[in-house]
């Protein structure tokens, strides 16, 4: 849930709809490609659960109240994200992320 609140929260913040994808996807490879390949594998493993957060929190934050608590988050202190910022980020994620291995 937290990497989920994380990257609605970059996304809204740099207002990902107003940037090139090429622009996106420089910036997540160079965040990807400054990761270890063991930090890379988990969070492609993850990838999938974080892109569900996500998109509940788009659509349902009210019902995950619980589950945000639990990830130490406040609800009400949750950033908002618009579709379209989460969907250019998603896509690029999607694209570029290798899938998980399963190696672990």
């Amino acid at each position: 849930m937290l990497a989920a609140a994380s990257l609605l929260q970059w996304a809204e913040q740099t207002n990902l709809t107003s940037r090139t994808t090429d622009a996106i996807e420089d910036a997540f490879s160079q965040w990807y490609d400054a990761l270890d390949s063991i930090d890379q594998e988990s969070f492609a493993e993850a990838w999938p659960l974080i892109k569900d957060d996500a998109n509940a929190l788009l659509t349902d934050k009210d019902s995950l109240s619980g589950l945000i608590e639990d990830a130490g988050l406040d609800p009400a202190d949750l950033p908002g994200c618009s579709q379209k910022n989460w969907d250019a980020l998603q896509d690029v994620i999607d694209r570029l992320t290798p899938e998980a291995k399963g190696e672990f």
